[in-house]
């Protein structure tokens, strides 16, 4: 099998499944993973040392973000790779874990952690949950965000998001959540959210 026999497979469930044609959101995550997985399996048959070698460098630039949101009181969730333990064991297994959630509430998610996360968004790709709620994240800081293409879940309660919140889901195309402070939207842009997004408003992140 070939990378573009795994393209062309996956192009065909996408197009039925993808929730602006009106799929089932998890089914089309469920088909994304796969497709992802066998992507990664193909590249690694194909040559394992030049594979291997990107790998790592995705991973520490990876773990940069892992080291920065814990230093700062927050928490992450990785996937795990297991074919790949099974292929080199431990020791290098972990290289392709995949960074799926960070959390980090309160005063500590400020513009300069969002400058972070997008400065490494090409190691970011399989992010899709990013909590934010109850920070300081400003318009500029959310402009630093729009790399992270795969978010599903972005919960910004709480911030100091304003103007550009109503532009979130056009940089998104595969968010299903999206959490904003009170004030953030106006009735016509809540009225414009596409019917994929679940919007909730409040000053912090139990509001709703």
């Amino acid at each position: 099998m070939t990378i573009e026999d795994v393209k062309q497979a996956y192009l065909v469930k996408a197009m039925t499944l993808h929730p602006d044609r009106g799929g089932d959101p998890q089914q089309f995550i469920r088909v994304q993973k796969a497709f992802d997985e066998a992507n990664d399996f193909v590249k690694f048959k194909a040559g394992k040392l030049e594979w291997l070698a990107s790998k790592i460098d995705a991973y520490s630039q990876q773990q940069e973000v892992v080291s920065e949101t814990i230093e700062r009181g927050g928490e992450v969730e990785m996937e795990e790779t297991d074919w790949l333990r099974k292929s080199f064991g431990e020791d290098f297994g972990h290289v392709a874990d995949k960074l799926v959630t960070v959390r980090l509430r309160g005063p500590a998610a400020d513009d300069l952690y969002a400058i972070l996360l997008g400065f490494r968004a090409a190691s970011l790709k399989d992010l899709s949950v990013l909590d934010l709620a109850g920070g300081t994240l400003t318009d500029e800081g959310l402009q630093q965000l729009k790399d992270l293409k795969n978010l599903r879940s972005l919960d910004l309660r709480g911030t100091a998001v304003g103007k550009l919140a109503g532009e979130i889901p056009k940089w998104f195309e595969h968010l299903v959540f999206l959490g904003l402070p009170k004030g953030a939207l106006g009735m016509f842009s809540r009225l414009g959210m596409p019917r994929r997004v679940k919007l909730s408003l409040g000053d912090t992140a139990e509001e709703s």
